[in-house]
């Protein structure tokens, strides 16, 4: 295949076929967003009239940072346990369960890992869930979807949203700003997710415009604040934290990870299955370079915006060779039963590698 061949794309018709019925919408009850709000956590129990034994997940750092004084507080009006979160994994997921009977109630406070590890908790035994960032690292703060790894590769399920989301903009304007910039990266690849989505729709997928809307309004969002959360201002983060949980919604509202979700996640995934260690959100952006690119979408303001904000752009960023960026780029498209643009245009290597180059990432 040549590069002519890859020319970008350009949508010719919009199909409204697809409905999905009945729309089932579950979304947060509770969204507390501001400084020095996650206090409040004994408040926000009660409001959700939770009874009994409430059990708080948190990680080795964040137990520190944040999870010792929510358990402090919540020790004073409810019975309460404790676990730290090491991973993201089904054996995790086992064996807090296993540790932990009786419970009526999951907090989780720290980042992805440990949302995700009590979310999928919480769905299994069917109880409420309260999600109290430390980092805005990726879109699971709000969403329905969880990330778990069965110890070679990681893997994507549904759940189901926190019953409460509590974003303190003290504790998260303090993340290591890796985490900040891996969040803005994840957010923006929604700029191309969406453009897949409208493609799926041509073939019978179901399609929300008013999900689809949503999810690329928090990418705007953050592309037109990148400025400000470089410089860690208040506005910047709070946009940046608006963001994600609005990403994390659209999600919610479909049942699905489509409107965050597309041929630059599963670039993110075959780069996992490759064995990259880069954060989740720095590989779904440079994969947002190379599919708005191949979409024919303004992949310079991607790449300019992802710089602007000091997520990486390129591969040696990510921390990986030339040769890894390709073949995740070639294995993409058979990572999941997707349609996107890489099955419009399946790439070989010298085409793939050609992108690649195009768009700097190599």
């Amino acid at each position: 295949m040549k590069l002519q061949d890859i020319a970008p794309h350009r949508i010719s018709r919009m199909s409204e076929k697809g409905y999905m019925d009945p729309h089932y919408i579950e979304l947060p009850r509770i969204i507390l967003v501001g400084n020095r709000v996650a206090k409040r956590i004994v408040k926000v129990c009660e409001d959700l009239n939770i009874q009994g034994k409430v059990l708080v997940l948190t990680g080795p750092t964040t137990h520190k940072i944040a999870g010792r004084r929510i358990r402090e507080r919540l020790e004073s009006r409810f019975e309460t346990s404790l676990d730290i979160v090491n991973l993201a994994s089904r054996a995790e997921v086992e064996r807090i369960s296993r540790a932990h009977g009786g419970i009526s109630a999951i907090v989780s406070v720290g980042g992805g890992k440990v949302i995700d590890v009590g979310k999928c908790i919480a769905f299994t035994r069917n109880i409420p869930f309260i999600s109290i960032p430390t980092a805005p690292s990726h879109d699971g703060v709000a969403s329905e979807r969880v990330s778990l790894t069965d110890g070679s590769a990681k893997y994507s399920e549904r759940a189901r949203p926190p019953m409460a989301i509590i974003a303190d903009l003290k504790l998260i304007r303090n993340a290591p700003y890796r985490l900040i910039a891996s969040g803005c990266a994840d957010v923006i690849s929604n700029y191309s997710s969406v453009y897949d989505w409208k493609l799926a729709r041509e073939r019978g997928e179901y399609y929300s415009k008013y999900a689809a809307h949503l999810s690329k309004l928090a990418a705007d969002i953050v592309i037109k604040s990148a400025e400000l959360i470089r410089k860690r201002k208040e506005r910047g983060i709070r946009n940046l934290i608006d963001a994600v949980i609005s990403s994390g919604i659209s999600m919610s509202m479909v049942q699905s990870s489509r409107p965050a979700s597309g041929s630059e996640h599963l670039f993110s995934h075959a780069l996992d299955v490759l064995g990259s260690r880069a954060l989740h959100g720095e590989q779904c952006g440079v994969g947002t370079i190379i599919t708005s690119y191949l979409q024919g979408q303004d992949w310079i303001m991607v790449r300019n915006t992802l710089k602007s904000i000091g997520a990486p752009t390129g591969a040696s960023e990510l921390g990986i060779s030339k040769e890894t960026a390709v073949k995740a780029l070639v294995n993409a498209r058979k990572v999941k039963d997707r349609y996107t643009i890489l099955s419009e245009k399946p790439l070989d290597w010298k085409a793939a590698q050609d992108v690649c180059r195009r768009v700097g990432v190599v």
